[in-house]
C-alpha cells in the first residue's frame, strides 16, 4: 500500500504520553488550551471554560472550574484557584480548589490552603498550607465568588 519513496512514508504515530507523565520537562498538550506567556505580567481577574497555561506573572483570582490549570516553571501567581485539576511547574500563593486532583511538580512551590480529590507532591516541591482531600468530592459547581465567600467564613 505505501511505497518507499520519500514523501510517501505514514505519518509517525503519535505519542499518547501524559504531558504528566514527565516531572522534568513542561507538559505537552494534546487538546486546545488557552496560553499565557513568560513575557506578560496580568493583574484582574481570569476565568474561561478551557484548558489554561499560564506561565507569567499574574495578580488575582482565577476561575477555570471544570478545566485544567498548569501554571508553569516562569509563572508566579498571587491569587486563589478553582480548577477541576490543577499542575504546579511554578510559584502559586493562594487558596486552591482543585476538585479532581492537584499535582506539584519538584521545583513547584504552593502556599495556601488545598481542597482537592487527589494530591502528588513531587520530592523537591515546597508545600506550606492546609490540606484537604475528599475524593468523594460531588463535581465542583461553585463559581469562584461563592467559594471565596465560604473561605472568608473560616
Amino acid at each position: 500500500m505505501w511505497n518507499s519513496a520519500p514523501g510517501n512514508q505514514p505519518p509517525a504515530p503519535r505519542s499518547s504520553s501524559s504531558p504528566l507523565e514527565s516531572s522534568h520537562s513542561e507538559p505537552r498538550f494534546s487538546r486546545d488550551v488557552a496560553c499565557l506567556g513568560p513575557g506578560l505580567t496580568l493583574k484582574g481577574e481570569l476565568t474561561g471554560h478551557e484548558d489554561l497555561y499560564l506561565d507569567c506573572k499574574f495578580e488575582g483570582p482565577v476561575n477555570f472550574g471544570g478545566h485544567r490549570v498548569t501554571i508553569g516553571r516562569n509563572s508566579s501567581v498571587e491569587g486563589d484557584v478553582v480548577a477541576r485539576e490543577a499542575v504546579l511547574y511554578g510559584k502559586l500563593n493562594g487558596d486552591l480548589n482543585a476538585h479532581d486532583r492537584m499535582e506539584i511538580k519538584k521545583g513547584g512551590s504552593f502556599t495556601g490552603d488545598l481542597t482537592t480529590g487527589r494530591i502528588s507532591i513531587e520530592e523537591g516541591a515546597f508545600f506550606k498550607g492546609h490540606i484537604e482531600v475528599d475524593p468523594s468530592n460531588k463535581p465542583l459547581n461553585a463559581d469562584l465568588g461563592a467559594i471565596l465567600e465560604r473561605s472568608e467564613k473560616h
